[in-house]
């Protein structure tokens, strides 16, 4: 993946993330709002798991490129294990339980870009 692709992923998780956060803010949530926040969060939850999971196996860590080594499989195996992201029940009830991991996220995706 290219330094540029890596980016561009790192700044989609971002936005999604953030998107949720702006709708999970509104009072109260309708509920076009609640499934827009749902299909948001677990679209990250899919797409950070499919790529720790991608990155995971030494095999597949030996042929990523410098940029994905260093920065891109540490963001992702951070933000999906500590995140608390990959532990979020999306069929839950939405409250506040749901703004910090969403927080983490977009915190930990968008330290790379600027």
């Amino acid at each position: 993946m290219t330094r540029t692709e890596i980016l561009q992923r790192l700044q989609t998780i971002t936005d999604k993330g953030t998107q949720a956060l702006k709708l999970l803010e509104s009072k109260p949530l309708s509920v076009e709002a609640q499934a827009e926040i749902r299909s948001l969060a677990q679209w990250i939850k899919d797409e950070l798991h499919n790529e720790y999971d991608r990155m995971s196996p030494e095999r597949a860590q030996r042929t990523m490129s410098m940029f994905e080594l260093t920065v891109y499989s540490p963001t992702i195996e951070e933000t999906w294990k500590r995140s608390g992201i990959s532990r979020l029940k999306i069929d839950g009830v939405l409250d506040q339980k749901w703004q910090e991991p969403l927080e983490a996220v977009v915190y930990n995706a968008g330290k790379y870009l600027s």
